[in-house]
């Protein structure tokens, strides 16, 4: 009860920077938020097996930007069955960076298109010494560095019991500090892909509009050629004649 006078005094005295209302009246009759083709290539690059349903996308867009749980959304994506429920609250711990950054700037985009300047999420920040004095059902959110988590969690498959014992704390704040800060866990060869699937923009702003070489590109972020132009290529990005840049006639 404590705890809840709080944060009622809290959002009398400074509100709030998101208007919730107007986001539900918005966003709660929508089904489609990303587009399949934006997930379906991002997925392709990230990973070999075991794509997460585009439905659980959408949820998290609707959840990120209503925080409504995701069963009030719009029937087409709302987690009817209690296992659609389970599925969805493990994507959003197993979610991988490359996948909240497309997220967070659909979301961000959706919100610019309708003139809505607002942050994406918010979260009230209580007094510390308000917080000292309650007792709560849990460790503080923030006693574990995001450092320490990205640390402690393996490559590949893992069990969210063993990263909370690993971590001396409850799963319930293993989950909440995974959904929070995503961890590459992927396997080494598709953490690389990730990690190219993160800088595919810059390389084609270098390319394109800067007129670089993709060896120019390669040697500044210490790849390989072969990858620059693969990365490209995947991208839909039209390759100019080696030794050429537009404008400047091919030599013969």
């Amino acid at each position: 009860m404590r705890a809840l006078i709080l944060l009622a005094d809290h959002l009398d005295q400074h509100g709030s920077p998101i208007d919730y209302a107007r986001r539900r009246a918005l966003f709660t009759t929508s089904a489609v938020f990303v587009i399949p083709k934006d997930w379906q290539d991002l997925q392709r690059r990230l990973r070999s097996n075991h794509t997460p349903d585009i439905a659980h996308a959408q949820r998290w867009i609707f959840h990120a930007l209503t925080g409504s749980p995701p069963h009030l959304a719009h029937p087409d994506i709302a987690p009817a069955t209690p296992a659609q429920r389970q599925q969805y609250k493990r994507f959003r711990w197993r979610i991988l960076p490359a996948e909240a950054d497309l997220l967070t700037h659909t979301a961000r985009t959706i919100l610019d298109g309708l003139g809505i300047d607002e942050p994406v999420q918010w979260a009230p920040r209580l007094n510390a010494a308000d917080m000292r004095r309650l007792r709560l059902p849990g460790p503080d959110p923030d006693s574990i560095t995001v450092a320490k988590l990205h640390r402690t969690v393996p490559a590949g498959d893992f069990s969210i019991a063993r990263v909370a014992q690993a971590l001396n704390t409850t799963t319930a704040h293993a989950i909440y500090l995974l959904s929070q800060h995503p961890v590459d866990w992927s396997p080494p060869r598709f953490r690389h892909t990730q990690q190219t699937a993160s800088r595919i923009s810059q390389w084609r702003t270098w390319y394109e509009q800067d007129h670089r070489s993709l060896q120019d590109i390669a040697d500044r972020e210490g790849t390989s050629l072969a990858t620059v132009r693969l990365a490209l290529l995947k991208n839909d990005v039209p390759l100019r004649p080696s030794g050429s840049y537009p404008g400047r006639p091919r030599r013969r």
